[in-house]
């Protein structure tokens, strides 16, 4: 997703599967056909080839935890490849990638094509969001940041998101963010983050009237500005809400030496206050690593 988010960003769509934005309709939002329930299915792990995991298996998804359904591209080479070799290439590289890495991180793979590969699928937990893991289920679309989805690849999305309701057991839209939203990243790119600020909110905006927003809206926390508005040194006004959080909380030991001021620059005791919080939260790596993401800003602002 694009790192400049907007502040109305952050949620989309549900599927109920009932009326005419239920899993049988077909229309368009924007430039992304929503497809029949007919034109889609998941391929399962043992028709693509998957051959296990290591490291003892992923952990268990918990259903009824999930508010956000995170989308993903690419990054490597090998990107845009169709059909059974996409989630296998992806498996294989992520259990090379660390042997403490169960495989395969994302809960399922679209392709150029429509083709939709589960992986960790609505069993297991996905490992591919720092920060938001035990809250979100993820979706790669094949591509890298600077390829254009095509109208079949976003079809897919868009009914996996609807499908993903039913099979979660939610009665809340889930909250559509991109992985830029929970960690500093550029994933999943910008003509992905279009579609994720553009097409999905309208598609989003039009399921909450029948169904209601995401289960873990705030109205009294704001949303999140996006990984782009803290960049050390450069200001926004969102900082400024952060470091209120952060007083607010007791985490500002860091300071230049007159005690910490909220004001609109991140600087470098900002980050380190930021840390001290993600660290509290039992938080390590990347996920500790002064930046915030959704989860943090939520956390330090609600």
């Amino acid at each position: 997703m694009s790192t400049n988010t907007t502040l109305d960003r952050r949620t989309l769509l549900k599927i109920a599967g009932a009326g005419a934005l239920g899993a049988a309709a077909i229309g368009t939002v924007g430039h992304s056909p929503i497809a029949s329930a007919a034109a889609h299915k998941i391929v399962p792990r043992a028709d693509w080839g998957f051959d296990g995991w290591q490291a003892g298996g992923p952990p268990s998804l918990d259903k009824a935890a999930i508010t956000n359904f995170v989308v993903h591209y690419h990054g490597a080479s090998g990107a845009n490849v169709n059909g059974p070799q996409a989630p296998r290439n992806i498996h294989a590289m992520h259990k090379a990638d660390d042997p403490n890495n169960s495989g395969i991180l994302y809960n399922f793979i679209i392709t150029q094509k429509g083709e939709i590969f589960g992986a960790r699928g609505y069993e297991f937990r996905s490992g591919s969001q720092q920060d938001a893991n035990e809250f979100s289920i993820s979706a790669q679309v094949h591509i890298h940041g600077g390829t254009k989805p095509t109208p079949e690849a976003l079809a897919a999305l868009t009914w996996l998101y609807r499908h993903s309701h039913g099979k979660l057991g939610t009665d809340k839209a889930l909250k559509i963010t991109g992985h830029s939203d929970h960690v500093a990243t550029t994933c999943p790119g910008g003509p992905l983050g279009t579609w994720i600020d553009g097409p999905g909110q309208k598609l989003y905006q039009e399921m909450k009237k029948k169904l209601g927003g995401a289960k873990d809206d705030d109205p009294s926390a704001p949303e999140f500005p996006g990984a782009d508005a803290f960049q050390l040194g450069k200001s926004h006004p969102a900082v400024k809400t952060l470091d209120e959080g952060l007083i607010r909380k007791g985490f500002d030991k860091h300071h230049d030496g007159d005690g910490y001021q909220a004001g609109t620059t991140f600087s470098k005791y900002t980050r380190s206050n930021v840390q001290d919080f993600q660290k509290a939260q039992g938080w390590s790596g990347s996920g500790a690593d002064g930046y915030p993401g959704a989860q943090t800003w939520k956390l330090l602002t609600s």
